[in-house]
């Protein structure tokens, strides 16, 4: 996996910054290609390398970004363009999300709508999983306490 910018560095700065210690989401300012963001994140529960990262992603969107543990020989065969469907599931609420890997960064990317499932479910309570519905990556849980304050925080920060 070949990383390189200042990309890399707001990934780098944010896993301990914010979520450090996987109990509950985190909101705060942290450095970004665009400059200082409002991110919230939280690390896996059983790997916290892996992490999820919630920014502003456009009008009425927000930038979902999965920073799986990635080895090597990610994406598979090189694919720069790779992409592949996930599934988030927090209780009896389920979403396949598309993701898009971002080789500047190393990280699985989306920018789901405000209103869609997978933010309804991002601010739900109980564990959440994701599954790559490919097999390639392992199943990741987090933990949803204080998802839906931080998230509301980056949510405020981009659309108030």
């Amino acid at each position: 996996m070949k990383m390189s910018g200042m990309a890399v560095v707001g990934v780098v700065w944010a896993a301990p910054a914010l979520a450090g210690d996987c109990d509950s989401w985190k909101a705060g300012l942290e450095q970004e290609e665009e400059g200082m963001m409002m991110t919230a994140s939280i690390c896996a529960i059983e790997r916290p390398d892996d992490m999820l990262l919630i920014t502003c992603g456009g009008e009425g969107k927000l930038g979902l970004r999965f920073v799986p543990a990635l080895n090597d020989d990610f994406p598979p065969g090189g694919d720069m363009n790779y992409r592949s469907a996930f599934v988030f599931t927090s209780g009896s609420l389920s979403a396949e999300v598309a993701l898009r890997y971002e080789a500047m960064d190393g990280v699985l990317a989306a920018t789901p709508r405000r209103d869609s499932d997978l933010v309804r479910i991002l601010k739900s309570a109980g564990p959440l999983s994701v599954t790559d519905k490919a097999g390639i990556l392992p199943k990741a849980t987090f933990t949803l306490k204080g998802s839906s304050n931080a998230i509301g925080k980056v949510e405020r920060a981009c659309y108030s």
